[in-house]
């Protein structure tokens, strides 16, 4: 081959490789941006497959020019980052469990970014209005916020604590921030002994294993209630008491974690975040390997093992339900807060593809609507909706308007019903806990904390769906 021929080829093969490096880099960062195929865990899922496709590439680039090898190391490095923020107090910062997550992660080839609000002795309701934290959940498009109850509050009985609500009012915080966060309640563990200041009133709180179990319980229903994920930290410290009597979780004082306490904290916060194991990390902390070992097994088996139970399954983003509704004489309007995209279709052949929509009835009739919702997370989900229309019947209130919207505590506010209707109401577990006649334009419906779904029916039949947060 003569040098012009040979410098001919060299061009081709090095066109060659440019787009194949291209090619790779782009299906990479796709990959890497889609929650729907690669899920929370995209770091590594990603990186496998993109390694599995494009292996033969890897080999050109090696065999051609070590820069591009670089090139392709700074683009993993750059775009695999996972952002977590952790919202608690004092079980959260002693020791820095964000810091050593972080370690454990990076030992795993894993690049986390962290940061924290946790004041000492903070509760969930303190965090849900505390400046601070409200700044760091807007501060970032996080992949995961953590969030974690004063250690004896999260072990009580709902009704006797604000968890349910501060829970609720941080969700919200999250979902209007980026709704495809994923958040995690961060499951504490019962005191070395229980704890004596709530044993009185709460008999199962005088004993560690009384207080565990509550919190477990709490725990895993503030995550299904909330569709967000677990991680089950005082499931593995049960595990871990229960066979290494002689690994000691406790700090002196009976309730914060020493440093293998933290370590194992750490380790749960690794397996939730990413579902695999984290059995192979080579960061151990200030622990002796053998201890490090061994709480790294439990908190992969006690997170990968029950992925169900710790709602790890459940998908982010954000459902189709409505988020609010004006009802007129012959229209109705749909609103929805997600900042995805929608599609709204009427039987009455209107379509929209705006968050909010109004529907207007000419003749009177039963017409059917539905909300497709495509959240910025790759989720899609599908609600259906019924109204029964009386157009230009005499005796409708051409002013009237439907709201039903969070009163006094305790109380739901429905106005501008005519000629009577029913209210139900349901909780988060989908269980009726009211179904109410509405005789008047204005009524008040008494109901629980938290977030409630309801249904309205009124005299036409018209049938409304949505949900209230009851202070």
């Amino acid at each position: 081959m003569n040098a012009s021929n040979e410098l001919i080829e060299k061009r081709k093969s090095l066109h060659i490789m440019i787009s194949r490096f291209f090619n790779a880099v782009i299906h990479y960062l796709r990959c890497a941006a889609s929650f729907s195929s690669c899920n929370h865990s995209r770091t590594t899922r990603c990186m496998i497959l993109w390694l599995g496709q494009h292996v033969g590439t890897m080999r050109y680039f090696y065999t051609m020019r070590g820069l591009f090898i670089l090139l392709i190391l700074s683009v993993l490095h750059v775009h695999g980052q996972t952002s977590v923020l952790f919202i608690g107090n004092s079980y959260t910062y002693v020791n820095d469990l964000p810091s050593m997550t972080q370690q454990l992660a990076l030992s795993l080839g894993e690049d986390i970014t962290v940061a924290s609000s946790a004041p000492g002795g903070y509760t969930l309701f303190q965090h849900s209005t505390y400046a601070p934290t409200i700044t760091a959940i807007e501060s970032n498009s996080w992949d995961f916020v953590v969030m974690q109850e004063q250690s004896q509050l999260g072990a009580l009985p709902a009704d006797v604590t604000t968890t349910e609500i501060a829970a609720i009012q941080l969700m919200a915080t999250i979902e209007e921030n980026y709704e495809c966060t994923y958040p995690v309640f961060y499951m504490t563990w019962g005191r070395q002994n229980g704890d004596p200041d709530n044993c009185a009133a709460f008999p199962f709180m005088c004993t560690y294993n009384g207080m565990q179990q509550a919190l477990r319980n709490n725990y895993v229903s503030l995550a299904t209630w909330n569709d967000a994920h677990t991680a089950p930290v005082g499931a593995a410290w049960k595990q871990v008491r229960d066979t290494y009597p002689l690994i000691n979780l406790y700090d002196a004082d009976g309730s914060h974690p020493s440093v293998e306490g933290t370590y194992l904290a750490a380790c749960v916060f690794y397996c939730t975040f990413f579902q695999v194991s984290c059995v192979d990390a080579t960061f151990n902390s200030t622990l002796l390997p053998e201890t490090a070992a061994i709480l790294r097994s439990i908190a992969s088996a006690t997170v990968l093992d029950d992925i169900g139970t710790w709602n790890l399954d459940e998908p982010n983003g954000t459902n189709a339900l409505l988020d609010g509704f004006i009802n007129g004489p012959d229209f109705i309007t749909l609103i929805h807060y997600g900042q995805g995209t929608h599609l709204w279709t009427c039987t009455n052949g209107e379509s929209f593809t705006t968050a909010t929509a109004t529907f207007t009835f000419p003749t009177s009739d039963t017409y059917f609507a539905t909300h497709i919702y495509n959240d910025p997370c790759g989720n899609t989900d599908t609600a259906n909706f019924t109204f029964n229309f009386a157009v230009n019947v005499d005796d409708q209130d051409p002013g009237s308007q439907y709201t039903v919207i969070a009163g006094a505590p305790g109380v739901v506010e429905v106005h501008g019903v005519q000629g009577g209707g029913t209210l139900t109401l349901f909780d988060l577990q989908g269980r009726m806990h009211s179904k109410d006649r509405i005789n008047s334009s204005t009524e008040y419906v008494a109901s629980p904390a938290g977030l409630m779904f309801w249904t309205l029916i009124d005299i036409e039949g018209t049938v409304m769906k949505g949900k209230v947060f009851v202070r």
